[in-house]
């Protein structure tokens, strides 16, 4: 049993770190609004926007120090953070 917990104590805290990016010393985080990401990261590398039902969602991505980190703005908030090596 206590297997169990440490594993879905391992896997909650991989979730939970899927869903920030540092910059330098900094974070962004799911929830953030795109100002604060802007104060945070600077402007992005490229931006792409699509349409989706509930409106447009914009991907922002970055390149910085060997890593590709890209966040999903819709509504002026973060939804979703993908920070991973850069290839």
């Amino acid at each position: 049993m206590k297997y169990v917990v440490l594993l879905l104590g391992l896997l909650l805290g991989t979730m939970a770190m899927a869903q920030s990016a540092r910059f330098g010393s900094r974070m962004v985080s799911r929830g953030d609004t795109a100002e604060r990401v802007r104060e945070v990261a600077g402007s992005p590398d490229s931006v792409e926007s699509e349409p989706t039902e509930s409106g447009q969602r914009e991907q922002w991505t970055y390149r910085r120090r060997g890593r590709l980190i890209q966040l999903w703005i819709a509504d002026g908030k973060v939804v979703h953070v993908s920070d991973r090596k850069d290839e």
